[in-house]
């Protein structure tokens, strides 16, 4: 059932959080759930989080195949239709559409399948972290691109329905289907940077994810990852067409929002918990890159 593979909902969140459950083949970690069944199950009152924002400590790859429809991601709408393609990282907040109910399916996997992923195959031809870190999360797939990726899909499908799945088998279609995922997206990061750039990429969006709450000073995190403040802001850059600084404080105004309407924090509270000095300053902060302030936004949230 989705509720036992994906998650259990926190009652006392307006925004719950879902945590993965393992799927019945207990040496894969990842899931193929078509978007049809979900409606079914909101329908049949088994599930209601999905039309909800939530939040999930996994990633989501979805892939829309028929009627045109949107999809709620980090507070944004996302217009979808056939062909588009949708990837929900760990940790964000998103939402599925039930009341147009476009068709389409997704797939649910872990940082840990990732891993195990990366080992049996050469990361020069495909590294799973590009897929999840990557700016451009919703794109349109070519004619071609997505029969490739049906074709895959169906071949996914068919071998887990299998009474005897080869669990082996499984992984090197899930890394074929990640791979065709990332070559079919337009203007990636790693198309034209070198490993190293995007090594040096990857340090920081961990860096970011872990520091923020300490230091939003670019120069700081270079430093903490072993390069100058010039080497990153070009990396990030090439990887997002933004700048490290960018990249910073849309990653703060995120994880404030996020926590604004997860936890429900007080101002006080949250300025604490992201190192600004004074309440007023965060305020400040969050109006200047939202055109609102907190309690503004937790109104409309």
């Amino acid at each position: 059932m989705l509720q036992s593979n994906v998650g259990e909902i926190d009652m006392d969140s307006q925004v719950p959080e879902i945590s993965f459950r393992d799927t019945k083949l207990p040496n894969v970690g990842f899931e193929v759930v078509e978007l049809a069944t979900l409606y079914g199950k909101v329908a049949a009152g088994e599930v209601s989080f999905i039309s909800k924002p939530h939040r999930i400590d996994f990633h989501n790859l979805i892939f829309f195949t028929g009627s045109a429809g949107e999809h709620f991601v980090d507070f944004n709408s996302i217009a979808v239709e056939k062909g588009s393609v949708v990837l929900v990282n760990k940790g964000q907040v998103h939402a599925f559409d039930t009341t147009n109910q476009p068709e389409g399916k997704v797939v649910i996997f872990t940082d840990e399948y990732l891993d195990r992923v990366a080992t049996a195959i050469d990361v020069k031809i495909f590294a799973p972290t590009h897929l999840v870190t990557s700016y451009l999360q919703h794109f349109s797939l070519s004619v071609a691109q997505e029969n490739a990726l049906m074709s895959l899909m169906t071949l996914i499908i068919s071998e887990y329905e299998l009474c005897e799945p080869n669990v082996s088998y499984l992984q090197v279609l899930f890394a074929a289907l990640l791979t065709k995922v990332s070559e079919s997206r337009p203007d990636i990061y790693h198309h034209h940077m070198t490993p190293s750039q995007i090594q040096c990429f990857e340090r920081f969006t961990l860096a970011l994810s872990i520091a923020y709450t300490q230091t939003r000073d670019a120069n700081a995190l270079a430093l903490q990852i072993g390069t100058t403040y010039k080497t990153l802001n070009k990396v990030c850059k090439m990887a997002t067409n933004r700048t490290a600084k960018q990249l910073i404080d849309a990653f703060t105004i995120l994880e404030a929002k996020r926590r604004l309407s997860i936890e429900h924090m007080q101002v006080q509270q949250l300025s604490d918990h992201l190192g600004f000095d004074e309440p007023t300053n965060f305020i400040k902060y969050f109006k200047k890159h939202t055109l609102m302030t907190p309690n503004q936004f937790k109104n409309t949230a």
